[in-house]
């Protein structure tokens, strides 16, 4: 396995997987559930 360095980008991956994690924090805090298939699902 090889990385490609010319399309190796980890700051805006890294930012990317933080916004993420911040928007499912505060989904389970506000709603009080875990954003996921299974809570649509259940949800229905």
């Amino acid at each position: 396995m090889t990385i490609d360095w010319n399309a190796f980008t980890p700051w805006p991956a890294l930012a990317g997987g933080v916004l993420i994690g911040i928007a499912a924090a505060m989904f389970a805090l506000l709603n009080g559930r875990i954003a996921g298939i299974s809570g649509v699902i259940g949800g229905c």
